[in-house]
């Protein structure tokens, strides 16, 4: 199997083609916050009306946000997330998960996460499904399923990071400042890359098929923020090489569960175009998400991502 097969075949590239830009990624976390409204969106974020409603309307008709009415009779409307939606729960515990360790490290994340389930605060506990043991980025087996054949690779927009400020917002972005530190669907796409094994500039442009000037500004943009640290590898003319760093592996959730959603809700004709298997107990790969305080699985509805008074 072919490296970049994986990665511009895969679940995680199709899972950012549905939901990979960056003001998306925002209102779905906003979404497991119980933020339902448009003007509530408009305020959280800063966006402009056209863009807020040209990413709502796209996830109403992708089947991840359905419209109801606020009460009988109401004409203003809320947007649910559906069962497709809900499914990016394991999404949005990593999101949570890896900001609470790595965006606020001297502090408590704003957003704090409560089970309802023992009435504690707490923070997930992601084991596989099969055996209770840690999932890392060097124990997942991949190998080409049976709907490999039937996945396009289609050309992935050279498109700018959006930028999102907050400084003049009543309201703080609270939960997704991640979204900020990783950037766009490229940069996920070159981390990707990086858990394969690639780490020099010409092997992450064969691999990805990436303009030279973009990765180049990517590569920089995650080095900025910690997620791959360059290495001189030889001295005239200079070369680097771009390595993972623990910051990086540890991130390694969010792909993962976006992986995970892009297996159950973007199949092939022919079935799964790649199968996940966990190392440790040799099972297909499955994720449960427990509590540490009481050890019970989390579920979504007895998990609450709350803002302290």
């Amino acid at each position: 199997m072919v490296m970049e097969d994986r990665i511009l075949k895969g679940s995680v590239r199709r899972a950012l083609d549905e939901i990979g830009d960056r003001w998306t990624l925002l209102i779905l976390l906003s979404a497991f916050c119980d933020v339902e409204r448009f003007d509530d969106w408009k305020v959280q974020f800063g966006i402009s009306p056209s863009i807020l409603s040209s990413r709502l309307k796209r996830l109403v008709a992708i089947g991840i946000l359905t419209k109801q009415p606020v009460g009988k009779g109401a004409r203003r409307l809320r947007y649910m997330l559906t069962d497709k939606g809900a499914d990016l729960f394991l999404w949005a515990l990593s999101v949570w998960d890896w900001e609470s360790v790595w965006i606020y490290r001297d502090s408590d994340h704003p957003v704090q996460l409560q089970h309802t389930g023992c009435g504690h605060r707490t923070r997930p506990r992601f084991a596989c499904t099969h055996c209770d043991k840690r999932v890392s980025y060097n124990n997942v087996i991949i190998e080409r399923g049976p709907g490999y054949d039937d996945v396009m690779v289609v050309e992935t927009p050279d498109s700018r990071r959006s930028s999102i400020k907050t400084e003049d917002n009543d309201t703080e972005i609270f939960l997704g400042r991640s979204v900020d530190t990783i950037g766009d669907r490229w940069s996920f796409l070159v981390i990707s890359a990086a858990y394969f094994g690639v780490t020099r500039f010409d092997n992450f442009q064969s691999q990805l098929d990436i303009a030279s000037n973009i990765l180049s500004d990517r590569l920089r943009h995650l080095g900025n923020h910690g997620m791959l640290a360059r290495n001189r590898y030889q001295e005239r003319p200079a070369r680097y090489e771009y390595i993972l760093t623990e910051k990086t592996i540890a991130y390694y959730d969010v792909p993962l569960m976006l992986a995970l959603w892009g297996d159950k809700w973007l199949p092939t004709r022919s079935g799964l175009p790649f199968l996940r298997y966990h190392e440790t107990c040799g099972q297909a790969l499955g994720i449960t998400p427990y509590c540490q305080h009481c050890d019970e699985e989390l579920v979504r509805g007895e998990v609450r991502f709350i803002t302290p008074d």
